[in-house]
């Protein structure tokens, strides 16, 4: 079977985790038989914008960023503004597509129907919205967004990947005009079930998912490990 290392962090830095990916980025484009990563983790408390963002989409005053200590960076992903924070889960995803023979689309694809099967698992019915990529519920008669999309696929080789809000701070979204998207708001897994969950079990049944639907399988190593394998390749 077709394998890929896997990296968990709890609390990662966004800045650190943006050159991270690049640095193996630059290598795999250099050896396209390089090995594939899969990082699992949450950041600091941070608002990105994509290349079809704006810092329009911002509505929080230079004060109110520093009172929350939210950070504001521009990144190469798709998409527009979204948020990340501790609670929410994220998976950056560095595959060589054309290695794997997994077009754009399917890679797409199964980023969201591993968040659709994960949310089964707990009772919630995700399902998605054609024209915007995520994951999306019904709750009280409204359509919402609880997990994000937002991969970059240059030359076939992705980063970035995707964001599910599960114990999230759902306050700071009111701050930005999230994915560019005005009539719809992001919710939490927390909100829907009225609960805090376990952030580690909702790992490891991400990491289970990814395995069976990109039919990968997972290798787990440390973040030490990690960056010596990448200054020792670079």
């Amino acid at each position: 079977m077709r394998s890929c290392y896997l990296v968990e962090y709890d609390l990662l830095e966004y800045r650190y985790s943006l050159d991270l990916q690049q640095r193996i980025r630059v290598i795999k484009e250099d050896n396209r038989n390089y090995d594939n990563f899969l990082l699992v983790l949450q950041h600091n408390p941070v608002f990105t914008i994509g290349k079809k963002g704006s810092r329009e989409d911002i509505l929080a005053t230079e004060e109110i960023l520093t009172n929350e200590a939210i950070d504001v960076i521009d990144v190469k992903r798709g998409g527009e503004v979204t948020y990340h924070g501790p609670g929410q889960m994220v998976g950056y995803i560095l595959l060589n597509l054309a290695k794997l023979n997994i077009s754009v689309d399917q890679f797409v694809w199964n980023m969201e129907e591993i968040l659709i099967q994960l949310l089964k698992g707990y009772g919630i019915e995700g399902w998605r919205k054609e024209g915007y990529p995520g994951t999306w519920i019904n709750y009280q008669g409204r359509t919402w967004k609880i997990a994000a999309i937002g991969a970059r696929a240059s030359k076939l080789i992705t980063s970035h990947g995707l964001a599910l809000n599960v114990n999230t701070n759902m306050d700071h979204f009111r701050l930005i005009v999230p994915c560019g998207i005005t009539e719809y708001e992001p919710i939490s897994m927390e909100k829907l079930l009225g609960k805090k969950l376990d952030i580690d079990e909702i790992y490891t049944k991400f990491e289970q998912l990814f395995e069976t639907i990109f039919e990968i399988k997972l290798e787990q190593i440390t973040e030490e490990e990690l960056e010596k394998r990448i200054e020792r390749d670079a």
